[in-house]
């Protein structure tokens, strides 16, 4: 029961986000014929090809509205066992609209806010440097395999992230391992590998790190992820888990 309570709080929270959100949007919707688009308000086109911008927020809205109707859907199914909760990913609702929404950039139809926390730049952890030596697709170098296979499947997904940032949860410097963004609604995840149990004092130093975590405000499983070298051996796991809670966030 608390577990649905807990999920029609957020669920009811990001309907609020949502409406806000499409309340700065414009009306009307996107048409695209050859290769220009076309914003058409009731019975009325403008071209806007060379608006990007217009493009964006447009694509943007569409989105919004999908992800608004999943929610309703999903609030329903939570009480009542005949109504099929809908389960799919960002991207697979992006995959059921038109050929006119589906021909844009995936970037399209993340948050606005998204661009400008990738370009920012940040803290960082100075200490074990000469340990980064191993490099994932995109070129972030990390301490380890399963760090860099971690990074590797967020970089599958396209989920923004930094590596070894330095944040300040409860009010003490830390670095997790991954700071993610979930591009769609601006969430941040914190996710952090623990793969040395077996040296001497990590095990009190990784519990001290999740309860700065957990009383900074980070909710394991919602905020908060954090996994060891067992999870790492099928990485069909390390998928669920992005899937599940950052991708389904």
């Amino acid at each position: 029961m608390q577990n649905i309570i807990s999920q029609l709080n957020k669920y009811n929270q990001e309907l609020k986000d949502i409406h806000k959100e499409i309340e700065g949007l414009p009306p009307g919707r996107l048409v695209k014929k050859g290769k220009f688009y076309s914003h058409r308000v009731d019975n009325k086109e403008i071209s806007i090809t060379r608006n990007p911008a217009l493009i964006q927020k447009l694509a943007r809205k569409k989105y919004l509205l999908a992800r608004k109707k999943q929610i309703t859907n999903n609030i329903k199914a939570l009480s009542n066992p005949n109504i099929k909760y809908d389960r799919r990913l960002p991207e697979e609702i992006i995959a059921s609209f038109s050929a006119t929404y589906r021909s844009l950039p995936l970037s399209y139809f993340y948050h606005p806010s998204i661009e400008k926390w990738v370009e920012a730049s940040y803290k960082k952890n100075t200490l074990y440097q000469e340990n980064l030596i191993y490099q994932s697709k995109n070129g972030t170098y990390l301490r380890s395999k399963s760090e860099r296979d971690i990074a590797n499947l967020l970089e599958d997904y396209e989920l923004p992230y930094r590596y070894d940032a330095i944040i300040s949860p409860g009010g003490i410097n830390t670095s997790p391992d991954f700071v993610i963004k979930n591009p769609y609604n601006n969430k941040t995840i914190i996710w952090e590998h623990f793969g040395f149990l077996h040296k001497a004092d990590y095990e009190q130093s990784m519990n001290d790190k999740i309860d700065r975590y957990l009383s900074g405000g980070f909710i394991e499983n919602e905020h908060l992820i954090y996994t060891f070298e067992a999870h790492t051996r099928d990485l069909r796991r390390i998928q669920s888990l992005i899937e599940q809670i950052i991708l389904q966030s």
